[in-house]
Parts: C-alpha cells; sequence; structure tokens
C-alpha cells in the first residue's frame, strides 16, 4: 500500500511502513480552480489531484490549471509540506517517453514515427485548405 504523505505505521493495518521514492511525475485525476478559497489562501487558490505511477494521489497546488486537461501528464513537487503541480513542456514530455520506450533502437523508431504522422497529418491539413 502506498500512502500519501508518508506515514510510519499503515493507516489501516496495524504495521509499520516502509518509505519508498516516486518519480515526481503523475497524471492529473481532478482538478479545479477555487475563487473564494478557505481563509489563509489567495484567489484563484488553482488544485489539482495527481496520481503517481505507484498508485499514491497528492492534493496539489499550481499557479493555473488553464492549460490541464484530465490523463494529463505534470511534474510534482514538494516545498515545505506542499505539494505543487506544475506543467511539463515538451523536453520533459520526451524525457519521459525516452525513459519507457524501452530499448534504444525503439526508442528512436517510436519518435521518427511519431515525427512522420505530425509531417503526414499537416501535409494533409494544407492539402486540404488548397483544395476548392
Amino acid at each position: 500500500m502506498v500512502v500519501a504523505p508518508p506515514a510510519a505505521w499503515c493507516p489501516h493495518h496495524p504495521v509499520q511502513m516502509e518509505p519508498a521514492s516516486f518519480p515526481g511525475v503523475g497524471e492529473v485525476v481532478t482538478f479545479t480552480t477555487l475563487h473564494s478559497p478557505p481563509e489563509g489562501f489567495k484567489s484563484p487558490l488553482h488544485i489539482a489531484v495527481v496520481e503517481l505511477d505507484g498508485g499514491a494521489r497528492f492534493v496539489c497546488h499550481g499557479s493555473a490549471t488553464d492549460w490541464l486537461k484530465i490523463g494529463a501528464t505534470v511534474a510534482i513537487e514538494a516545498v515545505g509540506g506542499v505539494y505543487y503541480f506544475s506543467h511539463l513542456g515538451s523536453l520533459d514530455r520526451a524525457r519521459i517517453f525516452w525513459r519507457r520506450a524501452g530499448r534504444a533502437g525503439d526508442r528512436v523508431n517510436a519518435i521518427a514515427r511519431s515525427v512522420a504522422k505530425r509531417v503526414w497529418k499537416g501535409r494533409q491539413r494544407a492539402g486540404s485548405e488548397e483544395a476548392p
């Protein structure tokens, strides 16, 4: 069982928990913006629930939610016991993909297919715009 934030004892069983590390990248489960936040918080308050690969879910603060979508991959970081989410740029997403894609040859082939697919779609769109 994964418990976040870390706890010394399992909340459901009388067993001691062991610390575990997870990558600071997760998937957005849900998000919202509070324009009338609780006392002590500035408005607007952007919040997202982010699930890590290990199953732990974190309630995170962020600077904006206008770019967020459910299922989006975001980076999370703890600062003073508060978790924050942030957008992953193209370079960050490529690094994650590179780590997950398998052998180096498979990675290069997958990236080449992705680039070719984008070029093909761009040409199809350009061709349809030129047609009368």
